[in-house]
């Protein structure tokens, strides 16, 4: 054999060596150049090619950083992105992996925050970067935290139920949260959604909590008498919101009464109200509202209201005013403050029993009769407003629909308060006194309407 293919086959033999060197380095997982560069990578790490050529001598490894982990719970996907930076070598790869899953190459990670919840805790993501000269730095890592799920709120009391002063209502409860405080506030609102106590800016850790709310207006004023409900609303970390179901409770302490037959400032409104009591008449009356968008108040007897209650609910469903009429239709002047005050209580308890509602504070004596000594009880009972009116068609006497139309249109001014009551033909001439207070640049309301256009609570 000569020599010249000896020397070919040494020279193809040293090439293939060199060639699965180089392919060993790239496949392999970067060695500790000296005491001083970073440990091999794990086992299972991906594939690393250089993408440049290394600087020569280059031992050191790169330094990342992580951004968008936070510290803070989050409800929302949260995208961790990574900057490494290598000054000799440059930078090859950035790895990482979520909760010691899978390592993958890549230069941003998102972690999910399905509604479903699947997702929620607390979620380690680890990362380093690789150098074009293999050199690989120590794994870092940090927490990307997800909470989907609304704190959890369960009632156990609000005391008293019945407020007889000006004094504040414990509210008494438990918070659920995993992830620890939760920012809370409430609102109080009449049974008509005025809003009258509204606190924010309050903190509770999860557990047993209490709050006490004022029976108070921001004036410094006890509330009117009547039903009030209480709403907490929680929002946690991740800011995730919770509110609660409404709690009642009545205020019904002694105030100061007042007779009124119409409210002044009010511009262009009136009230209709409605006496007495016949549920076909009622409902009529509440059809013809549901049509034309208005509203009136009712002071049917509590015998009447107990008689019916889904005509009740439904007439405080649609956004009506209630009043109390008593019981009986006795004359109150004639009655003690014991016998008034009973009358008012027994019309009360139907309404509260039939729509968690309360007449409060409007009560109308029987045929308009008072004196001194029925308004101080009614007031003592809570009724600190004693509605009559400026305008009676004396529809009781049954004139005709046309005739109760007329005598209504005729009288009526801004701020009037009309007095009828719950007849077939009251309930016929609905519709023409709508169109006509409509065509005068009237507006029904109810009286909760008219003393809040007033500027009264």
């Amino acid at each position: 054999m000569s020599r010249r293919p000896v020397i070919l086959l040494v020279a193809v033999g040293i090439g293939l060596i060199c060639a699965l060197g180089a392919v060993a380095v790239a496949t392999r997982g970067p060695e500790r150049s000296s005491p001083d560069s970073a440990s091999a990578l794990p086992p299972d790490m991906p594939v690393i090619t250089p993408v440049a050529a290394p600087s020569p001598g280059d031992v050191a490894p790169p330094v990342t950083e992580a951004d968008g982990a936070g510290t803070r719970w989050r409800n929302r996907a949260a995208v961790v992105r990574f900057a490494a930076v290598d000054d000799a070598s440059g930078v090859a790869a950035t790895v990482w992996r979520v909760d010691s899953g899978q390592w993958r190459i890549g230069d941003k990670v998102v972690v999910k925050a399905p509604k479903d919840h699947s997702n929620d805790g607390e979620h380690v993501v680890e990362f380093y970067s690789v150098d074009n000269a293999l050199n690989a730095e120590a794994p870092r890592s940090v927490t990307v935290r997800i909470d989907t799920r609304p704190p959890r709120f369960t009632w156990k009391s609000v005391s008293p139920a019945i407020v007889r002063g000006v004094e504040p209502v414990q509210c008494r409860f438990t918070i659920g949260e995993p992830t620890g405080f939760v920012k809370l506030s409430y609102t109080i609102t009449d049974q008509y959604g005025y809003t009258a106590v509204r606190k924010q800016g309050l903190k509770r850790h999860a557990g047993p909590c209490s709050v006490k709310a004022p029976s108070r207006y921001k004036s410094g004023k006890g509330l009117t008498p009547g039903v009030y409900r209480i709403v907490f609303t929680l929002r946690d970390e991740a800011g995730n919101v919770t509110v609660s179901a409404p709690r009642s409770f009545r205020d019904q302490r002694v105030v100061k009464g007042a007779v009124w037959y119409r409210v002044n400032g009010v511009g262009r409104l009136v009230a209709l109200t409605f006496d007495d009591g016949g549920s076909a008449p009622w409902r009529s009356i509440l059809n013809t509202f549901r049509s034309y968008r208005m509203h009136g108040t009712f002071f049917p007897l509590g015998s009447y209201v107990a008689a019916d209650p889904a005509l009740a609910r439904r007439c405080v469903r649609e956004g009506h005013g209630i009043g109390t009429h008593g019981w009986t239709h006795a004359l109150m002047t004639h009655q003690t403050a014991g016998q008034i005050q009973s009358e008012w209580a027994r019309s009360a308890a139907a309404w509260w029993k039939a729509t968690g509602c309360s007449p409060m504070p409007y009560c109308r004596p029987p045929y308009g009769a008072f004196n001194a000594a029925t308004i101080r009880a009614s007031a003592a009972a809570g009724y600190c407003r004693v509605i009559l009116w400026d305008v009676d068609p004396q529809d009781w006497s049954q004139p005709g629909a046309g005739v109760i139309a007329s005598r209504v249109l005729s009288h009526v001014r801004p701020g009037s308060i009309v007095c009828m009551h719950l007849t077939p033909q009251t309930a016929a001439a609905l519709p023409a006194i709508l169109r006509g207070l409509r065509a005068r640049g009237f507006k029904c309301v109810s009286l909760p309407e008219l003393f809040r256009a007033a500027g009264r609570r």
